[in-house]
């Protein structure tokens, strides 16, 4: 845990009852089952010469396409939050309130628009992997893929700007500093999971790095939405 000379809000200590409370998250949730979905990726590719034969292996791999199919049923709708999120920045962009940051909620909006996308796409590949519905979903995931990228990108950008314009600050908290380094590391882990998965980078990116990256961008998003507050110096 950090302190803060100013005062200033962060990481609450670790405690049963906090963990219990983070984990009733959906999306922490999620984040937990990625990190063992991508590091059974991970020893696939690190640990065995031949996973195609070896039946250990074929286990790891039976248990990451499990935990795929599982991850995409939890967050199965989750397009009707984002319409929800879609609407509410839209109503920010007609509001002439000056101190709204019109830049910084465009590119939001721009971001929540294509994961709304994504999520209708995302739906569909699961109603085929499943089996629910009778037809080849790998040109839906392709281009789900595309736009997660997209997505990333457009967060990245965000977020750079942010820590931009936090830095010119001269009340500039450390705390919100370094929590913006680090959404700027989980933007970029996440760029090379959707490279790898849409296959925009080639033969660069390995289905290793893919995991390692996958392992980062949820460790990070569970630190990033862990509890703060103001605790008293001692």
């Amino acid at each position: 845990m950090r302190r803060n000379m100013n005062g200033q809000s962060h990481l609450l200590p670790i405690t049963l009852r906090r963990i219990a409370q983070h984990l009733n998250s959906l999306s922490n949730k999620d984040k937990v089952i990625k990190i063992v979905q991508y590091t059974a990726q991970t020893i696939q590719h690190y640990a065995f010469d031949d996973f195609k034969t070896d039946p250990r292996a074929q286990r790891i791999n039976t248990l990451f396409w499990s935990l795929v199919l599982h991850r995409k049923l939890f967050r199965y709708m989750n397009s009707l939050s984002d319409l929800v999120t879609i609407r509410s920045l839209i109503n920010q962009l007609k509001c002439p309130d000056e101190k709204i940051d019109k830049v910084d909620t465009a590119l939001l909006l721009a971001k929540t628009c294509t994961f709304f996308f994504f999520w209708l796409l995302d739906n569909t590949v699961y109603l085929s992997m499943s089996k629910i519905v009778d037809f080849d979903g790998a040109s839906s995931a392709q281009l789900s893929f595309k736009l997660w990228l997209l997505a990333n990108v457009l967060n990245l950008i965000r977020n750079a700007r942010r820590y931009v314009k936090d830095k010119r600050k001269k009340a500039s908290s450390e705390e919100k500093s370094l929590d913006l380094e680090l959404a700027l590391s989980k933007d970029v882990a996440d760029i090379v999971v959707a490279l790898g998965f849409s296959k925009m980078a080639g033969p660069h990116i390995s289905w290793g790095q893919i995991g390692i990256a996958g392992i980062v961008s949820a460790i990070l998003h569970l630190y990033l939405t862990w509890p703060r507050g103001r605790i008293k110096q001692e």
